[in-house]
């Protein structure tokens, strides 16, 4: 199902960008993002274990190909998550690094003063840094990546000049593979939402 989802957004990506590319050319230009993401997996993400939220410092930079089409590649500074059991025990942490790339369409108000955004596409995500602790401390803990459907809605305001504040909502679909001594344990359903704050500048 999800290899199916992963064709159905790729096709819809390039008939997009097949669309955009008569669309008219002269407003080609960057945009660039930082900011604060809190990331929240979903609640109940696996039979025996339970992910915490965290915080994460983002990146992002989209090129808006025409006046509304854009290509954004997303992502975070690596940032800690807490494991923990059914009785709320830390028992463990890693690090998660989230990557996206998204088609958007985007419109401006009629003094170009707000910006909104909607977009699809695809994430990946890497766990590393994989630190068994207290009742796991004695055993070995490994976390698969993930690949998956993306989604983001955004809203862009200027502050004069070139320079901008951005909210956004985003949605992953981060399912992780979790073994113990090379056992699987099952899958981290974890798929996120992270509402975030940024600030961001237009480049040309």
């Amino acid at each position: 199902m999800k290899r199916q989802s992963l064709c159905w957004i790729g096709l819809a990506m390039l008939g997009c960008a097949t669309y955009a590319h008569a669309d008219s050319q002269d407003t080609r230009h960057w945009i660039a993002r930082i900011g604060v993401h809190p990331i929240s997996p979903k609640p109940n993400n696996h039979p025996e274990f339970h992910v915490d939220n965290s915080n994460a410092v983002s990146l992002g930079a989209t090129y808006l190909f025409t006046k509304h089409w854009g290509l954004e590649l997303f992502g975070t500074v690596p940032a800690e998550h807490d494991l923990l059991d059914a009785a709320g025990e830390r028992v463990g942490a890693f690090d998660m690094l989230p990557l996206t790339a998204t088609i958007q369409y985007h419109v401006s108000d009629a003094n170009g003063r707000i910006r909104a955004y909607a977009g699809a596409g695809v994430s990946y995500a890497s766990f590393g840094d994989e630190r068994p602790k207290g009742a796991l401390a004695a055993s070995r803990l490994q976390l698969g990546s993930s690949v998956g459907p993306a989604a983001a809605v955004g809203l862009d305001m200027n502050m004069g000049s070139r320079w901008f504040v951005n909210v956004d909502a985003r949605w992953f679909d981060i399912d992780s593979e979790l073994k113990l001594n090379a056992a699987s344990r099952g899958r981290l359903e974890l798929d996120p939402y992270a509402f975030g704050l940024s600030i961001g500048r237009r480049l040309r």
